[in-house]
């Protein structure tokens, strides 16, 4: 396996704040320096629910906008990370942008998380992409994402969402009305992210997203009923590590003898050559959460050549950060908007 130098891949940059050059801070400005993202103001906002049709019952939470134009360029719909939700900062911010520049936008909760713990008693996870497919044939039916008499769906993922999305571009889309997708700062290799996030900054980053995780999946279903058996409690309790909660619940409860066979199976590095539609990948190397790695063991050149499949990596921005100079926006918005119109 050839591994590539960092400036082998790198082929995009961008100027941070004074100050916020460095990966840590561009991942925790968001949390730094609050904003406020009225997206009420850009269009028309209602809130629906999407049913699962596996059995289970479970429904999702979409939030839809409208913008107010006559001539929308399609819908983009997006799709939150592992802790977060359709009401993270970046979701909003990245909504923001679209609206703006007239898409239609879909903020999605997904199993578990945000307004969906409410109508859901299972658990999102990096390749539940049957989940995102049932939202975007309901989706497709509904006027606002109608372009000319046709749907016209885009996609875009963060992190884990970011996963989600790659591996469903390479999964065969089964008539799926996505139009293009773009993946920010996604897990490329998830053993390898699992591995990295327990040495970064002591495990800091992962005690974060491991405390979020363990309260979620302990608190009571949609019926007040337990989401966990005992003995799934007690392990999701021990575990120390993302590898460990996976091994507790997220493995079993999916199929999987373990962590390493689901990070196996559902990593989404593996589906980039298979991509069906125009796919963007951003990322950033100094990322401390998803390491640049698995990014380094492509051939992007070949990739981008013989795929659809496009890159914008750059040497500053840290995990789903890109926050510019001079921008109230991220970065990366724009540089979605941009790829999105052309594939609109």
């Amino acid at each position: 396996m050839q591994i590539f130098g960092v400036a082998d891949i790198i082929n995009s940059e961008f100027v941070p704040p004074w100050g916020w050059q460095s990966g840590h801070l561009q991942t925790v400005r968001s949390r730094v320096v609050r904003r406020n993202y009225d997206l009420a103001a850009l269009g028309v906002q209602r809130s629906g629910l999407v049913p699962i049709q596996d059995g289970s019952g479970d429904r999702l939470a979409v939030h839809l906008h409208q913008v107010a134009r006559h001539d929308p360029r399609g819908l983009v719909v997006l799709v939150h990370g592992l802790g977060g939700s359709a009401e993270s900062d970046y979701v909003r911010a990245t909504a923001m942008s679209m609206l703006q520049a007239g898409f239609n936008v879909a903020r999605v909760d997904l199993r578990g998380a945000g307004w969906s713990w409410y109508t859901s008693a299972g658990l999102y996870h990096a390749g539940r992409t049957s989940d995102l497919r049932a939202v975007i044939r309901q989706l497709a039916l509904m006027p606002e994402a109608q372009v000319a008499a046709e749907p016209r769906i885009f996609l875009m993922g963060f992190s884990l969402g970011g996963n989600v999305t790659i591996k469903l571009l390479g999964e065969p889309l089964d008539d799926l009305p996505v139009a293009a997708a773009v993946a920010v700062s996604a897990p490329l290799d998830l053993n390898v992210g699992a591995v990295h996030l327990s040495s970064m900054a002591f495990g800091l980053y992962e005690k974060y997203l491991l405390t979020g995780l363990r309260q979620q999946v302990l608190q009571s279903g949609p019926e007040g009923e337990p989401r966990v058996t005992q003995q799934e409690r007690q392990l999701v309790q021990k575990a120390r590590t993302i590898a460990e909660f996976d091994d507790a619940i997220t493995a079993p409860r999916n199929g999987w003898r373990d962590a390493n066979e689901y990070y196996r199976v559902n990593s989404s590095g593996q589906f980039l050559p298979a991509a069906a539609a125009p796919l963007l990948v951003i990322h950033s190397v100094d990322d401390p959460m998803v390491p640049s790695g698995p990014y380094r063991e492509i051939d992007w050149n070949t990739l981008e050549r013989n795929t659809p499949v496009q890159r914008v990596i750059t040497p500053v921005g840290g995990h789903v950060g890109f926050h510019a100079r001079g921008q109230r926006l991220p970065w990366y918005t724009q540089v979605a908007v941009d790829f999105l119109t052309a594939n609109a």
